[in-house]
């Protein structure tokens, strides 16, 4: 597959990226809900359990159905990876892997972060000894996946187009989602929380990415030169 980078698919690309990544915190806040039967409070890229829950020992269940959610749309993404695949199927496969920033989860353990490692730490009790175990884990749910999307290249230069798409989603996330975005509610604008827990402008930005993607879904098959 040899592919290419357009302002229509990078548009829709990243509008499926934070539509992924704001789903991922949805499906925290959402089993947290269950658990608690209250909401806790999140801003664009963290959230906690409300403060009646904080020792509810099932509310760790919460952070780790994020990675869980993360990890099968990675995998449901290899999917459409198939040889007997269309080129179009193929291209939104090979774009919902990267959209769920497989980078991200693993550059976030190796800098000690990271939902799995605090949910492994919960039953090693070894801050060290638990990123080592989630590295190991998350390089071994990833690779397969990544695996077939890089031998999917055909380009000139596969191994850059490879980096590109691994690396760029997750800066752009850095950018706007926590640099951007998340200054803006520290500065109190639409910080008010509505449905789902969620602040306003948390909210007015999941409609926004939806509709980005909804209206321009087909732009992701523009991947692909045919």
């Amino acid at each position: 597959m040899k592919i290419k980078l357009t302002f229509k698919f990078v548009m829709t690309f990243l509008a499926l990226t934070f539509l992924m990544l704001e789903a991922h915190e949805i499906v925290h806040t959402s089993i947290g809900r269950i658990i608690c039967g209250c909401w806790g409070q999140r801003d664009f890229n963290a959230w906690n359990l409300c403060d009646s829950c904080e020792k509810n020992p099932f509310g760790i269940i919460a952070t780790l159905v994020g990675p869980i959610f993360t990890y099968i749309m990675i995998w449901y993404g290899n999917g459409f990876l198939d040889i007997n695949k269309t080129v179009n199927q193929k291209a939104f496969g090979f774009s919902l892997i990267f959209a769920n920033l497989p980078f991200g989860r693993l550059l976030t353990a190796l800098l000690g972060g990271g939902d799995e490692v605090v949910v492994v730490n919960t039953i090693v009790n070894n801050r060290n000894l638990s990123r080592l175990i989630v590295i190991i884990l998350i390089i071994l749910i990833i690779a397969y996946p990544l695996f077939n999307a890089y031998r999917l290249i055909e380009n000139k230069y596969k191994t850059g187009w490879f980096l590109v798409l691994l690396l760029v989603p997750v800066l752009a996330v850095l950018l706007i989602i926590l640099g951007v975005m998340n200054s803006i509610l520290e500065q109190g604008i639409l910080k008010s929380y509505w449905i789902l827990g969620s602040p306003i402008l948390v909210t007015v930005w999941t409609g926004f990415v939806i509709l980005v993607y909804f209206f321009t879904r087909k732009n992701i098959y523009k991947l692909t030169e045919k």
